[in-house]
């Protein structure tokens, strides 16, 4: 696809619509188009496809911004006039600018195999569904959907950067149901930019199996204890711990970090590392949403929180550099990771190994309700699925299971990761061995 000679014609049509308002500006610029197949019981159910053009205007003027959005290119002008407008009754903000240019790296983020294969996605999608049905016990197929999306984005401003990179990305999801004097379910996803990177029958495979070992479930007495976490439950936790690791909400007074940049906050020999250059992944870009080039960074080093993410702002506001993290969001610019993983420098089990060090524990497979977890004080009460472990046994499936906790000790008390770490989109987490868990009936 020649979409950088398309994007430079385009250009210079946007170039054409900007207005002469005697201020800084910027151009942010999506176009996504998306195919997407859905179904059910080895059935195709629906097709769709869809695209969108989005616009973002930010204008700075007197150290004021104002904001504003656009579907359509000929309504350039007239957002960048209510930008303008806007910008001249916000308040004066010391901290506000627009990034320069600098020297950007390339990164593998568009695969071109992908975007021949949509006439394909029925077959893929119906033999996906027949993968998961390994098992008698698995009776019901839903929710299974296979989607392909390119996204264009752009970045002008009046400092001089130009910038254009077209991303493609897959997403599988599907639930299988497992019936044996119960029923459970189990559900599985991945979410990747290069076709060659997802294992359609794989993903079947992990529904099912996750359905097929929650069966028959049994209560238990609440005991102190140790918890094994799967690398999805990890990465739900870990994303907790990434809303206290943005600069925004450090300066905020919304971070659990807040005062503790250069201190130990998690268990020493554990690393949080955000890597936007890391080639395929979902995460991977070669600039954020300013225009300033992305990196990777160790943001927690042996336990010690060494770095923020930031954008140009809080960076501005810090007195240091943006990490190159900025996002858009509905309300305009914030700050979020890229590829965000948690590692550590020394030797790495297997999960079964991990399990075979557990006397009594926890095996979790899925948590519920971690959207009631506080991001400010990290406090969570949580349900759970999942597996009792005995004398370094799995033994069985538990039912009406609590893990309440404290994010911060959760991270403290991991005393080991396996080797098995895994990406759930941009975040990812190996399967950890977490001691001191709380767990009620």
């Amino acid at each position: 696809m020649h979409l950088q000679h398309t994007w430079n014609e385009y250009l210079d049509s946007v170039l054409k619509k900007i207005p002469d308002i005697h201020a800084d500006w910027e151009i942010y610029f999506l176009r996504r188009k998306t195919h997407s197949v859905e179904g059910k019981d080895l059935k195709l159910d629906k097709k769709k496809d869809a695209t969108r053009e989005f616009f973002s205007i930010r204008v700075i003027k007197d150290k004021k911004a104002g904001f504003s959005i656009c579907s359509e290119i000929n309504k350039i002008p007239e957002a960048f006039q209510l930008a303008t407008t806007l910008a001249q009754i916000s308040d004066q903000d010391e901290f506000l600018a627009l990034p320069c240019p600098e020297q950007i790296k390339k990164v593998e983020v568009f695969d071109e195999q992908l975007i021949n294969k949509e006439e394909s996605l029925p077959e893929i999608l119906i033999n996906m569904q027949k993968s998961a049905l390994f098992d008698r016990r698995i009776k019901k197929l839903r929710n299974a959907e296979i989607s392909f999306t390119i996204d264009e984005k752009g970045i002008i401003n009046s400092k001089g950067i130009s910038l254009y990179q077209p991303f493609t990305s897959i997403m599988v999801h599907i639930i299988a149901i497992a019936e044996e004097r119960d029923s459970q379910m189990g559900w599985a996803y991945r979410t990747e930019r290069f076709l060659k990177n997802i294992n359609f029958e794989d993903v079947a495979l992990e529904a099912g199996k996750k359905a097929l070992m929650l069966l028959s479930p049994r209560k238990i007495k609440p005991f102190k204890g140790i918890t094994i976490l799967s690398p999805y439950v990890a990465c739900e936790f870990l994303e907790l711990i990434a809303q206290s690791i943005s600069a925004e909400n450090y300066q905020m007074g919304k971070s659990l970090f807040s005062g503790k940049i250069g201190q130990i906050v998690i268990n020493e020999k554990l690393n949080i590392i955000d890597d936007a250059l890391s080639p395929e992944k979902f995460g991977s870009t070669p600039f954020d949403a300013e225009g300033v080039p992305a990196s990777k960074k160790v943001l927690i080093k042996n336990g010690i929180l060494t770095s923020l993410l930031h954008n140009t702002y809080t960076a501005n506001r810090a007195g240091t550099l943006s990490t190159g993290n900025a996002i858009r969001t509905d309300r305009g610019l914030s700050v979020g990771p890229t590829n965000l993983y948690i590692d550590n420098e020394g030797e790495k089990p297997s999960p079964e190994d991990l399990i075979k060090q557990v006397d009594k524990g926890i095996y979790v497979v899925e948590v519920m309700g971690m959207h009631t977890a506080n991001p400010v004080s990290g406090d969570f009460s949580v349900g759970v699925s999942g597996i009792y472990i005995e004398n370094g046994e799995l033994k069985h499936p538990v039912k009406e299971v609590i893990y309440s906790g404290n994010v911060i000790e959760l991270f403290k008390n991991i005393r080991a990761l396996a080797n098995d770490l895994k990406f759930f989109g941009n975040t990812a987490s190996p399967t950890l061995l977490v001691e001191g868990a709380d767990i009620s009936g």
